[in-house]
């Protein structure tokens, strides 16, 4: 798709263009409010957060988050003037999501396991105060 080239002029009657490369181009709404969107989308995946804005996106403590990037989990950079430690919106979402994805399976380990009889079962001996394990 080839985009028309129009003066550098911004008229009121043509309000939706893009410079780039010392050029500018006349858009459609359509057009300008997908360039928009896919703007948006990529600063949005390189924005850097501090650990207190990751830990509210996962729902857990800053302490948390840097036990996590201590862990490797999270890529980090520190910096440099103030030495917190910043990760980037994208690398936190793809944690919470293989977070989301790791307790569905477990989930549904734990739910077959059950359906399969798996699980012990825990009965009070009247009199005994310690318990005894029974299989189902």
């Amino acid at each position: 798709m080839s985009m028309p080239v129009i003066d550098a002029v911004v008229r009121a009657d043509k309000p939706f263009v893009i410079q780039g490369y010392g050029k500018t181009y006349e858009l459609t709404e359509d057009e300008f409010n997908a360039a928009m969107r896919a703007a948006d989308a990529l600063s949005a995946g390189a924005r850097m957060l501090t650990t207190g804005q990751a830990a509210e996106i996962l729902g857990v403590t800053a302490k948390t988050v840097a036990r996590i990037i201590d862990a490797g989990r999270i890529p980090s950079s520190r910096l440099s003037a103030t030495g917190h430690r910043m990760v980037e919106y994208r690398d936190v979402i793809d944690y919470k999501a293989r977070c989301e994805r790791r307790h569905r399976l477990l989930e549904d380990a734990r739910a077959l396991a059950a359906d399969m009889g798996a699980y012990d079962t825990m009965d009070a001996v009247p009199g005994d105060p310690r318990q005894h394990y029974t299989s189902k």
